[in-house]
């Protein structure tokens, strides 16, 4: 059910993708309910990404969640993709941003819930 959606400005090769999204998908159990197995992660690299007008070089991530999850779990999930972009992709937190997005309602496999 969850879904991320990391997008970075550096290009990316197929295997750094795949090594990304397992390392991610690994940490969906910082959340409560969610695994790598129930998890939709998309990579898009190559991105423009500007802050304050000039290219950041940098990475977005929005992961959706069905239904809420403890700040705490939040934290920690947030804190754990920060050091994976910059152990992974050299990207610094200062140049990473995350967001949450919280969800009522979701639909997979064929079912609404």
């Amino acid at each position: 059910m969850p879904h991320v959606d990391v997008r970075v400005a550096k290009k990316l090769s197929a295997q750094d993708k795949d090594k990304l999204q397992l390392k991610i998908g690994n940490s969906m159990s910082l959340l409560p309910e969610k695994t790598i197995s129930n998890t939709m992660i998309v990579i898009t690299d190559g991105c423009s990404i500007y802050k304050n007008g000039s290219p950041l070089g940098g990475a977005f991530i929005d992961v959706r969640l069905y239904k809420a999850s403890p700040e705490e779990s939040k934290k920690a999930f947030s804190e754990k993709l920060f050091e994976i972009l910059e152990s992974e992709l050299e990207i610094p937190p200062d140049k990473t941003q995350i967001n949450f997005i919280e969800l009522p309602n979701w639909a997979s496999g064929g079912a609404y819930r």
